[in-house]
């Protein structure tokens, strides 16, 4: 996510969104934008596990949720939170079992990504059927981005081509893995912060956009769940071998049925 700041080649991308999060004032309205549509979901989700992939955003998800085991993806330069549990791992290759999360919060991880789909398929095989999903990524086709795009085409600029896959997109990424997908939440339409009276108004104005959901948000919020098709418990069957009864056959007789008959099936314990 290269919207709102320019990360400078001594930092690394990750540290450096995780610095704006937390030093800038427009990070700053951004989160409480992020954490009010996250406390009415997240409140609703309930399970025994959660994992967050992505970034330390300062937002206290522990807060936020009934899930009391929290753990947390974190690279060489991340430390763990006090409510979370560590695991050094890449976000494309997840340590961790098969089926056994009920909830996945995806914080910018998709933005910052050199394998977005093998990330996805991760998140989808950790997760537990039926299981939930929150994912916040940057959108390039809101106004901010698409400004960034044309900064980044200027000779000489030191931009990169914007990574994310947008809201769009990650919504057919998600519906492919058999996600049933929410609409989406828009956040920080203008990029406005401080306290001048011009300031105050391009804030009041964006307030009223996100509430509205007008879809050019820089930054956005997407809620799945996990649908497993058929998802019915399927019983392993044996048949049993037939047997003839232990009688003396006449000779058969025309318009008469056999007496050899075969045992129902029974369920394997």
């Amino acid at each position: 996510m290269r919207q709102f700041f320019t990360i400078r080649p001594q930092v690394a991308p990750r540290q450096a969104l995780e610095q704006w999060y937390v030093e800038t004032p427009l990070g700053q309205r951004l989160k409480q934008q992020l954490i009010k549509d996250m406390t009415a979901v997240l409140d609703q989700w309930f399970g025994y596990h959660m994992l967050v992939i992505g970034l330390n955003a300062d937002i206290p998800i522990n807060n936020l949720t009934r899930v009391r085991r929290i753990m947390q993806v974190l690279d060489s330069q991340q430390h763990s939170l006090e409510y979370c549990t560590g695991i050094y791992a890449n976000d494309e290759e997840l340590p961790i079992a098969t089926e056994s999360i009920d909830v996945v919060v995806v914080m910018h991880a998709l933005d910052l990504s050199a394998d977005q789909h093998q990330l996805l398929r991760e998140v989808h095989r950790v997760l537990t059927p039926h299981g939930h999903l929150l994912v916040v990524g940057a959108n390039g086709l809101s106004l901010t981005g698409l400004w960034r795009r044309l900064v980044a085409l200027w000779p000489g600029s030191r931009s990169g081509a914007a990574r994310e896959p947008g809201p769009r997109r990650l919504e057919d990424w998600l519906k492919l893995l058999d996600f049933a997908v929410a609409p989406v939440r828009h956040k920080v339409v203008i990029p406005a912060a401080g306290n001048s009276r011009w300031a105050r108004w391009l804030i009041g104005i964006d307030e009223w956009l996100v509430d509205h959901n007008i879809p050019l948000g820089s930054t956005y919020l997407m809620f799945a769940d996990k649908l497993v098709r058929g998802n019915t418990k399927m019983h392993s069957f044996e048949r049993t071998r037939a047997r003839l009864m232990g009688l003396s056959v006449p000779n058969s007789v025309v318009g008469t049925r056999g007496s050899a008959t075969r045992s129902p099936l029974r369920p394997v314990e």
